[in-house]
């Protein structure tokens, strides 16, 4: 009989399909949306664990980008033996995951850098590439009639080295992943096949690094970008913008990369006007991304990691953390406080009052009122806001740069 998981979303994504698909290549699958949830903290705990006793889950997958609420002391209350991490960009909330990665026995993160980091610190950790499944990305085998190919968002950075190549007097295929200029994931793979090259832009553009505290000491970071693989399992070839996840996953000449626009026209030209020399590179890069990074070469020593060596550790001492740091609690306790808040519903949260007490028992006396205090101002404040706007869903990486 196979395991039972329940991945714990926080809302209706495009990429949710993919995760889904993945975790049930081997287990019965069930999944809900947090958003879907319009109960308080204890409340939406509650109706979890009842759902988890009620269909006998064995494992919990977390979703835990751009959702503060699932943390450290929230993940601690879901009844489960098994209980898993899952963040696709760990890149811009790695510092706040890192402690709410403690509350669970294993991360799956979808950049291979991060993995590392957990590692680094004593958690285990897998790279998990998202858009990876050789059954949807693979190669038609039909005629290559577009020369250069680039789908994802067209923000300012990207346009200067798109509008250069176009300039240049280079064939290219742009296509949106955003609601105005977006194609169903067939048509997507129907045109990465139909392509000779596609262009990969690893460089973020917010103006800021969010992981950091001050956020705006450094302008950009360079992350891994899903696309590589995509063009990989369709048997074209690939050039990125350098980043340095790429040096862990693939040899130079089996990934080529750029730094400068004019590197990239020079790149595709020269690859262009040599058409034995392109057959050739897309010929090695291809293979290594199938043998390599293809659903199933990655996921069966997952299963493997899952099912013999969790169980273990479940009667193991676990990491500890030897302190939660104030920022952090900071956030809990708004999270506690905030979930599912308004004006008619004050008296529930002056109630989950004892809940923020609990998170900062072991702190000194003077955070322990800082958070009080805090919380008690945002029970007023955001009982009020919630009547003129209501709480989102986290961040939509299809309607933000990046």
């Amino acid at each position: 009989m196979k395991k039972k998981v329940l991945i714990i979303f926080k809302a209706k994504w495009d990429w949710n399909k993919f995760i889904i698909k993945k975790i049930s290549k081997f287990y019965d699958v069930d999944h809900i949306y947090l958003d879907r949830i319009k109960k308080n903290y204890l409340k939406t705990i509650d109706e979890i664990n009842h759902l988890i006793e009620k269909d006998k889950i064995d494992i919990v997958i977390f979703d835990v980008d751009y959702q503060k609420f699932i943390n450290h002391y929230f993940i601690k209350k879901i009844k489960n033996s098994v209980k898993i991490m899952l963040t696709l960009d760990d890149y811009e909330r790695h510092n706040f995951n890192l402690i709410t990665a403690n509350s669970c026995n294993y991360v799956l993160t979808a950049c291979p850098i991060s993995a590392y980091k957990y590692k680094e610190v004593g958690k285990d950790a897998s790279f998990m590439p998202i858009e990876s499944d050789g059954k949807l990305y693979k190669d038609l085998k039909i005629k290559k009639d577009i020369d250069v190919f680039f789908f994802g968002k067209v923000n300012k950075d990207r346009k200067i080295f798109l509008d250069y190549l176009t300039n240049n007097g280079i064939n290219l295929k742009v296509v949106g992943n955003n609601s105005e200029n977006r194609v169903s994931d067939t048509e997507l793979v129907n045109l990465i096949c139909r392509s000779k090259i596609v262009i990969n832009f690893s460089k973020t553009t917010w103006g800021k690094i969010m992981n950091i505290p001050e956020k705006n000491v450094f302008s950009y970071q360079y992350q891994f970008k899903g696309r590589i693989i995509q063009a990989g399992l369709c048997g074209t070839a690939c050039i990125s913008q350098y980043a340095p996840h790429h040096s862990l996953m693939y040899k130079n000449d089996e990934l080529i990369q750029f730094s400068t626009k004019e590197q990239c026209l020079k790149i595709i030209d020269d690859l262009l006007k040599n058409p034995n020399k392109l057959e050739n590179y897309k010929a090695k890069f291809s293979k290594k991304t199938l043998d390599t990074y293809e659903d199933e070469k990655t996921l069966p020593s997952l299963k493997n990691f899952i099912d013999n060596k969790l169980p273990k550790i479940e009667n193991q001492k676990k990491h500890i953390l030897n302190k939660l740091p104030y920022w952090y609690l900071r956030i809990c306790a708004k999270q506690i406080i905030l979930r599912d808040i308004n004006i008619f519903k004050v008296f529930s949260s002056i109630f989950h009052l004892k809940e923020v007490i609990y998170l900062i028992k072991g702190s000194n006396i003077f955070v322990k009122l800082l958070v009080l205090v805090e919380s008690l101002l945002n029970i007023l404040w955001f009982s009020l806001i919630r009547i003129l706007k209501k709480k989102g869903v986290g961040k939509n990486r299809y309607a933000d740069e990046y």
